[in-house]
């Protein structure tokens, strides 16, 4: 399968002003051309937060479907002793899809409070019918939370990414 992979760049998408809403459009647009009206999941990652560099994380999820990269994960999440794969939101793929994925990151607790800020610069769309949706848990919020997902196929997880989006 042949992942649609897409670099660009998006001049709202600064701290000095930053209009979540422009920056969102700005990634929909994008989004919505390549997979309109698909039932999708849509992960987004700050590269500056990993141990290694943006090119090698894009090139690790090329190869396996997942930005998981590491074994070990001191964040992993376990529910009926089986761990969560990724986090996501799911949506169709129409305006807005990104917003709350960026408001996540930019506008509640905890993480709009990390300084300096980070851009959520990788976005991977996976297809929500290859992924099993998992209710959880939270443990910062204590509500139950439905953004967990599994693979169905964890041995050829790559056949569920449709795409990775790449803010430069």
């Amino acid at each position: 399968m042949n992942t649609i992979i897409e670099h660009i760049s998006c001049s709202d998408y600064n701290f000095n002003n930053l209009d979540l809403d422009k920056v969102s459009q700005c990634l929909d647009g994008i989004l919505i051309d390549k997979f309109a009206n698909k039932k999708v999941v849509i992960r987004g990652i700050q590269s500056e937060k990993h141990d290694i560099s943006k090119e090698k994380l894009i090139q690790t999820i090329v190869d396996t479907g997942s930005d998981r990269y590491a074994l070990e994960n001191k964040n992993e999440i376990k529910v009926n002793d089986r761990t969560i794969d990724l986090f996501g939101y799911g949506c169709v793929a129409k305006r807005p899809m990104t917003l709350s994925v960026l408001e996540g990151f930019h506008k509640w607790k905890p993480m709009c409070l990390e300084r300096p800020q980070k851009k959520v610069d990788i976005w991977m769309i996976y297809d929500a019918n290859q992924l099993n949706n998992i209710e959880y848990n939270h443990s910062y919020y204590h509500v139950k939370a439905n953004d967990g997902y599994t693979f169905k196929d964890p041995a050829n997880k790559l056949k569920s990414l449709l795409g990775i989006l790449v803010i430069d």
